[in-house]
């Protein structure tokens, strides 16, 4: 995709929230790149488990930029898009990104084999960087963007959608949860004035809270458990406290949805 001239600059306070935003992601861009270089260093030895491991490293700082929706448009899909609807799934010529890269290194296809996906991702990434500060990120979709993230958290990893065979959806989701704190702490000026406790903002940030807890306490010292081998009570803790984040979330769009 080619690099096209910087749009006007939107000086509203949605549009500065829009340049915050479009800097937090090139940083964690930037963090991409780098670690997709050690994964396909890695490829290059016969260490399946430390493939895996950077691997994740790298599917969780693409969930930190928080392009739910497809937000990013083409650039997302390519970076982090899924098999589904494809004709032959994951096994799709145009299945590529980090979920193809999962795909192979869980599913026992050999290292050298992944490597020409990440080699491709290098790219897709290289691309998005020289594209975002032109890519359309309309400024009103913000707030709104603040409980998508999660809702696509709900939507495709604690269904399993997401997974291919990694088992990692409380790491992807812990991934979405800073995006999203990113986001809100973007958005905090532009919140009413209210008792400090009381406020929206407060309420936002305290469900998050509860939502960290929850997914920390689900881990066995500094590992993420294998989420398709937990029972559903083991889960609740998790769906009870998303949902709950969710809830207060919803009403973020409605607060600052006048703003222009």
């Amino acid at each position: 995709m080619a690099t096209s001239a910087p749009k006007t600059k939107d000086t509203t306070p949605l549009g500065e929230v829009v340049i915050q935003y479009r800097s937090y992601v090139s940083g964690k861009l930037k963090t991409l790149a780098s670690q997709l270089s050690r994964l396909r260093d890695g490829l290059a030895g016969a260490d399946r488990t430390s493939a895996e491991r950077r691997w994740l490293a790298a599917q969780v700082s693409w969930q930190e930029v928080g392009a739910a929706y497809g937000s990013l448009g083409g650039f997302a899909t390519a970076i982090s898009g899924l098999a589904s609807g494809r004709q032959l799934g994951p096994n799709d010529p145009a299945f590529t990104g980090l979920h193809r890269i999962e795909y192979g290194l869980y599913g026992g296809a050999s290292l050298p084999a992944v490597r020409r996906y990440v080699d491709q991702l290098a790219r897709d990434v290289a691309s998005l960087q020289a594209n975002i500060n032109t890519v359309e990120i309309v400024p009103t979709d913000m707030p709104i963007r603040c409980h998508e993230i999660l809702e696509d958290s709900l939507r495709d990893h604690l269904s399993g959608q997401s997974d291919y065979g990694s088992g990692m959806a409380y790491a992807l989701t812990a991934g979405d949860l800073r995006a999203t704190r990113v986001l809100l702490g973007f958005l905090q000026p532009l919140f009413p004035p209210a008792v400090p406790g009381f406020g929206l903002y407060d309420l936002c940030n305290n469900a998050l809270n509860a939502l960290d807890t929850a997914l920390t306490a689900s881990k066995n010292g500094n590992s993420w458990p294998y989420y398709p081998s937990l029972a559903l009570h083991q889960r609740q803790p998790v769906n009870g406290a998303i949902g709950g984040a969710l809830e207060v979330l919803y009403r973020v769009p409605s607060t600052l949805g006048k703003l222009q």
